[in-house]
């Protein structure tokens, strides 16, 4: 910190709130920039080719400076969330007419999984942004999944760790979130970072689990979530819940429902498995698409569904009766060429509509977003009145059963 530069207002609420958000590359919006300082002029320098200069040029120790224009953060943002840090967004909260100085503030921190919410253009991200928190007690691990594009929340314990982390190889989360304890554990980090790839943040809980989960859902007790006795699940979702709290600065009540998912009605394949059947990750093309069962086989049209056949493939259903009743949903369209063909033809209209619903409730959508999603409703709605014309008593069966 550069004792000299501090001295002006503005620096020192600069290295105020860098000060609060130190794990993050801060973006101090001045003016019509986001300015960023020290370490983070230099990270911004390295990892997107900005030119770095220096505020105080006469001073013994100038100040390394980085800036962007406003308007472009979402051409610079994937580019460091991709390099592995995550980005405090620090804007002007007061007239910057007054005399006095602007207030500033962190208004959100932007994550791997939560990129796609900044603006529309990742509404189409056809992959899952899932948020895994992990906790350990006694040997015993709790862990709870996230993905904010559709608000699926769900938890699950294992007493095995390998078993646990072949779960969260099969999710393919964008980030974990660990407790102190195992963010220290040399094994558990290199698990993550070198052998699966994925970011991994330390976050601390400040408050009881259940209590903060019944808080969230206004109920007396989680009977109805299936958790009450799930103490340690109940420990990695209330850490989830306080982390993206924490991280988004929004009130996110819309994360209205959580289950517990025991993984026993799909079929058990390893991670192993997956490898070797190239299923969801290919060694020769050393992608998770290219050249994977899921790349070949993904000819779906919208966001959601591509979400739901990579879930389909890495957990398999074992029930007879399902798959059986998807093969038969299957063949009744495959027999009608035409309402398939126009089914399809309208499919394409349909934007991810709950990453939307979710920008939305984070009071972070825009004209474009209303617009799409009035297309993709009235999409929506011809798809029912051409289906309800043309089906046939077993489609009709299957669809409103």
């Amino acid at each position: 910190m550069n004792e000299e530069l501090i001295s002006t207002p503005a620096m020192k609420q600069y290295y105020e709130i860098k000060n609060e958000y130190k794990d993050c590359i801060l973006f101090f919006r001045m003016g019509d920039f986001y300015e960023m300082f020290d370490d983070d002029a230099h990270i911004a320098h390295n990892v997107l080719g900005i030119a770095i200069t220096t505020r105080n040029k006469n001073a013994s120790s100038p100040t390394p400076l980085a800036w962007i224009p406003y308007h472009a953060k979402e051409k610079y943002l994937p580019l460091l969330i991709g390099a592995w840090y995550k980005v405090a967004i620090a804007e002007q909260v007061s007239d910057p007419k007054l005399k006095w100085i602007v207030k500033r503030e962190v208004v959100r921190v932007i994550t791997p999984a939560t990129l796609h919410l900044e603006w529309e253009e990742y509404e189409n991200n056809m992959s899952t942004s899932f948020s895994v928190a992990i906790v350990e007690e006694n040997w015993k691990y709790g862990v709870s999944f996230l993905d904010l594009t559709n608000n699926y929340w769900f938890c699950s314990e294992f007493t095995n760790f390998d078993t646990m982390s072949s779960e969260i190889y099969k999710i393919s989360p964008k980030e974990v979130i660990l407790e102190k304890n195992l963010f220290e554990d040399t094994n558990v980090r290199n698990l993550f970072v070198k052998k699966f790839n994925l970011n991994i943040y330390y976050f601390e809980s400040t408050k009881e689990a259940k209590q903060k989960l019944c808080s969230h859902f206004w109920v007396k007790n989680l009977e109805w979530f299936w958790i009450e006795q799930k103490f340690i699940a109940q420990k990695a979702s209330s850490l989830l819940l306080e982390y993206l709290e924490w991280n988004q600065k929004s009130s996110i009540d819309f994360l209205d429902k959580i289950h517990f998912e025991s993984f026993s009605h799909f079929l058990e394949m390893d991670e192993s498995t997956l490898k070797n059947l190239d299923i969801i990750y290919n060694f020769s093309t050393k992608s998770k698409t290219l050249g994977t069962l899921f790349w070949i086989i993904n000819e779906t049209k919208t966001s959601a569904w591509s979400r739901f056949l990579h879930h389909s493939l890495v957990k398999p259903l074992k029930n007879k009766k399902e798959i059986e009743k998807r093969q038969i949903f299957i063949e009744e369209f495959l027999k009608n060429k035409i309402l398939l063909q126009q089914v399809q033809e309208r499919l394409k209209y349909i934007s991810d509509i709950d990453s939307i619903m979710t920008r939305l409730a984070l009071w972070r959508s825009n004209c474009r977003d209303l617009l799409h999603l009035k297309k993709s409703l009235q999409m929506i709605n011809e798809i029912f009145e051409l289906v309800e014309k043309s089906w046939t008593e077993t489609l009709k069966e299957i669809l409103l059963k």
